[in-house]
């Protein structure tokens, strides 16, 4: 993508909206990847005014869908204790593929703390196109919701201690499994029995079914709020997770007549069917939908609230009912069909409670996801790290070094440089570098040359080798051929040997003259012409020539005048 990132991200957002009248206050929030990795580091301070726990969550927007409580770890979720620097770090690597996201909304909510076992739905809007239910549009306020499906233990601890719920209702698999057999008017009298215990108030008049909606208690979540809670954040999806279902999503009774439905298997879930009824899993046996809500969709139906029909649906379909009644557009809502008081062993519910007062900030930020890569190459020496291509995440700092000396076949070397390309400088004179990555592609290229002791300009090892000690001076011209020490040092002639000499010769060739000369490793060249020996007219024919190339060919075909120079 075009966006390139600044060299550090750090964005820093308040409350749009004043927090007076909130118990709950939030302050400081900082965003920022982290230099080198995918993580996101997010801190905030949080005040609760009435307790010493919050609710904590993060939901991160790509403008088309939502990721919430994914790839979390540190003061998030329920009773988080309240204070200053509480810290966030968040695996967008993990969670996101590899692409540069140039405005990602993260958004941070805080409330008080809902109680054990339940998740803050945060207040807002989904809307969009059901494959099969068509259009819906949902806005709810913010709300705690249980995480799973109230449980056979669950249930027993509120009702083996009062008397408006019989202690002989409610049945189970299991401890862990949710309970069933309950009717719609016994999950309401239930919600009051445990608001009663919390010292909450209680939301049911169970002399006519009404709802006071404005108490603090537990009630039956209204349709839109489990729709809104069961879509997960994602619009226009089946499911909690997507538009297809299979057996590692839900328990439910697979038939594979809907495309939607890819089971490797049909009947009923494998894994939790038995000799005799109810099916049911342990309630949180499948992943969570993006709020942190388990078994959504299948395991058992669950009570809700509507406007209709003695305000009673059911919603999110059974371990016995096909993929069609596990969407979370499917409403049940019982009109005509069962009545308040009838109870079956695939119904169950979960609870929701009113969300207090809380905060919440939205930073908008890049976030880099991308793969980068470093090119390490060495002609001698062990660079570090290795020669080669590595894959490292966004800023990544890395200290490519050598040996500050080699030996390869007899010759002593040393590095004297580095030169790169994309977020490597251009030139160098340690035998270490830091690169930092800011360049999808980059890389690093070390140089090197031999020794030189007395700093006449020629290696040791050259020296010793024409010469046997190091007492030739560059000016000198040891075999009397009209060119010095250094100049046949930089041509790469034979300095001990008369006919060696830098020399040039021309051919017809091709659509031109071709100029050759002798070529050495680790040498520059510059070709110039004229069609006299005027020295004031002679011009760059080719220029930069590198080592092994030894020729340059001029587009006149005349001969002409040529000369080259080196440069080492």
């Amino acid at each position: 993508m075009p966006n390139r990132l600044a060299a550090k991200l750090l964005l820093v957002a308040f409350l749009a909206v004043a927090n007076a009248g909130a118990s709950v206050s939030l302050s400081n929030v900082a965003v920022s990847q982290r230099e080198g990795t995918k993580l996101v580091d997010i801190f905030y301070d949080a005040d609760n005014s009435n307790d010493d726990a919050v609710f904590v969550s993060v939901i991160v927007s790509n403008s088309t869908s939502e990721i919430t409580d994914a790839s979390f770890e540190g003061d998030i979720g329920n009773e988080v204790p309240e204070g200053a620097g509480l810290h966030i770090v968040w695996n967008g690597g993990a969670d996101l593929g590899d692409e540069l996201f140039p405005d990602l909304s993260i958004t941070l909510q805080v409330s008080a703390s809902g109680g054990e076992g339940m998740v803050l739905v945060p207040a807002g809007s989904n809307s969009g196109t059901d494959p099969d239910f068509g259009w819906y549009n949902l806005t709810v306020d913010a709300f705690y919701m249980d995480a799973t499906e109230v449980t056979k233990a669950e249930w027993n601890v509120v009702a083996e201690t009062t008397t408006t719920v019989s202690s002989g209702s409610g049945a189970g698999v299991g401890s862990s499994h949710p309970v069933q057999d309950i009717t719609w008017v016994e999950a309401i009298k239930w919600c009051n029995a445990r608001s009663l215990q919390d010292g909450l108030d209680a939301c049911y008049n169970i002399n006519n079914s009404s709802c006071n909606f404005s108490a603090d208690g537990y009630r039956l979540p209204t349709d839109d709020e489990w729709e809104y809670a069961a879509r997960g954040g994602m619009q226009g999806q089946r499911f909690p997770w997507g538009s297809s279902i299979a057996h590692y999503d839900a328990n439910y009774l697979s038939e594979q007549v809907d495309y939607y439905d890819v089971s490797d298997t049909e009947g009923y879930h494998p894994d939790y069917e038995r000799s005799s009824y109810p099916f049911t899993s342990p309630a949180g046996s499948f992943d969570p939908d993006n709020y942190g809500l388990y078994d959504m969709a299948g395991n058992v139906w669950e009570w809700c609230w509507n406007s209709i029909g003695a305000g009673k649906s059911r919603r999110g379909g059974s371990w016995a009912s096909v993929a069609f009644y596990l969407q979370a557009g499917y409403k049940d809502d019982l009109t005509n069909v069962e009545s308040p008081y009838t109870d079956n062993y695939y119904v169950g519910f979960r609870t929701v409670r009113n969300a207090e007062a809380g905060a919440s900030a939205t930073t908008n930020m890049v976030f880099d996801a991308r793969n980068y890569t470093l090119s390490v190459v060495s002609a001698f020496g062990a660079p570090v790290p290795v020669a080669g291509a590595t894959v490292l995440a966004w800023r990544a700092a890395v200290t490519c070094s050598v040996e500050s000396a080699v030996n390869e076949g007899g010759t002593n070397y040393t590095c004297i440089g580095w030169t790169g390309a994309g977020s490597v400088p251009a030139t160098g004179s340690s035998n270490a570098a830091m690169v930092v990555l800011s360049e999808l592609a980059s890389s690093i290229v070390w140089n090197w040359a031999s020794d030189d002791t007395d700093l006449d300009g020629m290696d040791d090892d050259w020296e010793t080798d024409f010469f046997g000690d190091l007492g030739q001076s560059a000016t000198n011209d040891y075999d009397f051929d009209g060119q010095d020490n250094l100049s046949e040092y930089i041509a790469g002639t034979i300095p001990t040997n008369s006919a060696s000499l830098f020399e040039l010769y021309g051919e017809p060739g091709g659509e031109g003259f071709v100029v050759h000369w002798p070529g050495a490793s680790n040498r520059t060249y510059n070709v110039y012409s004229t069609p006299d020996l005027v020295y004031i007219n002679f011009k760059p024919l080719e220029t930069n020539i590198a080592f092994p190339r030894s020729s340059a060919t001029s587009a006149v075909s005349s001969a002409g005048f040529f000369r080259v120079d080196v440069s080492k």
